[in-house]
């Protein structure tokens, strides 16, 4: 009988594993992580893996582990070669190329002009046409290029990644200098990228989504969070009781800044669970704490960092996210068709980069506060803000499948579709 062994992931993997799979999705990402790491184990360096070799090694099945290296060798971060054999035909086998480090920024890169390819399809099915096509989208690292990225709010905590990005050198490693412009509110935003004040800008899907209906030339890059923030919240002293299930709201006042993306994925929420007709819509203007302390309203929409600064207060709160009732794309890059057109490169570069300011923020979220405009030393609750972002809104299964940014038609259809039936594609409403 005879005895083989493979080198296997462990935990203190993990960090390698989660900086690949922002580019790949987390099959993949473990067969490349094992691939490269195996090469430090002197008994297996320089051998190629066979695919039982893998398999072990990352506990994967034989469909999974044969789809992940196909994208390997498919985005050139694997070469397929053969191993040994001790009779008949040698079997495939596999070996990465390079080292950790340059490996993680050769994926980020291939994947960013994935990401932009991918969004110009997706912008064509949903305009029909007008949109063009580029393959000449990957990031050109000397290219010495300035993009200027507009906000969706003031400079906070859930920017981090794209301020750590920033600070760290992140955009500057592929060649691209990145200035920001706060814009008040996802309208004001588009309405900035639509009349070139800046050159891509963050924005609520919902707003991007009722730009789009209306004809405006955007192309939805990538979503910075795979899952809207948007929360409808009171308190226990405002509503008189535990806020559990969406229709408990039936014949109350609703709060919400009407014209801005909380206020539509507000309205888009109560139309969903079909309740909209039955409560009292309440304009409160960015007021929505004060509605709740003034008795003008029994619940209103916030952000989910609204909630955790009331129970800090010792203010018992209830909260129902928009996106646990409704999948929506939480905060996205969108850019117009002139600048994909014009600067595909410089936008897979802005991706790239922005993956590195997630590899940070992921790994030091207090560090990466800081590095936001206009703060000081974070609290505990901006911290706390940041890795609820990350973990909980920052994921999804196809983020899990394919890596972070990854959008599909079908999930902006759909958003389409809600806010029809809603009565609330029309920009002027």
């Amino acid at each position: 009988m005879r005895t083989r062994e493979f080198p296997v992931l462990a935990a203190e993997d993990r960090d390698t594993v989660d900086a690949l799979a922002r580019g790949l999705g987390d099959d993949a990402a473990r067969v490349l992580a094992y691939l490269l790491l195996r090469e430090e184990e002197s008994a297996v360096a320089g051998e190629p893996a066979v695919r039982l070799a893998v398999r072990v090694g990352t506990g994967l099945n034989r469909r999974a582990a044969s789809e992940a290296l196909a994208t390997l060798v498919d985005r050139g971060h694997v070469e397929e070669t053969t191993g040994q054999a001790d009779q008949g035909r040698p079997p495939k086998a596999w070996r990465a190329n390079g080292d950790v480090e340059e490996t993680v920024r050769a994926v980020y890169g291939t994947h960013a002009a994935v990401l932009v390819r991918r969004a110009v399809r997706i912008a064509n099915e949903l305009d029909g046409d007008g949109t063009p096509s580029t393959t000449d989208a990957a990031p050109a690292p000397a290219s010495d290029e300035r993009l200027t990225v507009g906000l969706n709010w003031h400079p906070n905590a859930l920017h981090a990644p794209v301020y750590a990005a920033r600070s760290n050198g992140c955009y500057a490693r592929w060649g691209l200098g990145v200035d920001v412009r706060p814009y008040v509110g996802s309208g004001a935003a588009i309405g900035g990228v639509l009349t070139d004040d800046v050159d891509v800008v963050l924005a609520g899907a919902a707003t991007t989504m009722r730009h789009l209906s209306d004809g405006a030339s955007l192309v939805p890059l990538a979503p910075l969070y795979q899952r809207s923030m948007t929360v409808l919240y009171t308190t226990r002293d405002a509503f008189g009781d535990r806020l559990e299930r969406v229709d408990q709201v039936r014949g109350r006042r609703v709060g919400m800044p009407v014209g801005a993306e909380t206020g539509l994925l507000g309205r888009l929420f109560l139309s969903q669970s079909d309740v909209l007709e039955d409560v009292t819509v309440v304009d409160v203007a960015g007021e929505e704490q004060t509605a709740l302390e003034r008795g003008r309203a029994d619940v209103v929409t916030g952000t989910m960092t609204d909630p955790p600064a009331l129970d800090a207060d010792g203010v018992s709160v209830d909260a129902l996210p928009v996106a646990d009732r409704f999948p929506i794309y939480g905060p996205t890059f969108v850019t117009t068709v002139e600048t994909v057109r014009e600067r595909p490169a410089a936008l897979a570069a802005l991706l790239a980069g922005t993956m590195d300011g997630w590899d940070a923020t992921a790994s030091d979220p207090a560090a990466a506060v800081r590095t936001v405009e206009g703060a000081t030393e974070p609290d505990e609750q901006a911290v706390e803000n940041v890795v609820r972002a990350v973990t909980e809104f920052g994921t999804s299964t196809d983020v899990a499948a394919n890596g972070w940014g990854w959008q599909t038609v079908d999930g902006w259809q759909r958003l389409e579709t809600a806010l029809e039936q809603g009565g609330l594609l029309d920009t002027t409403a």
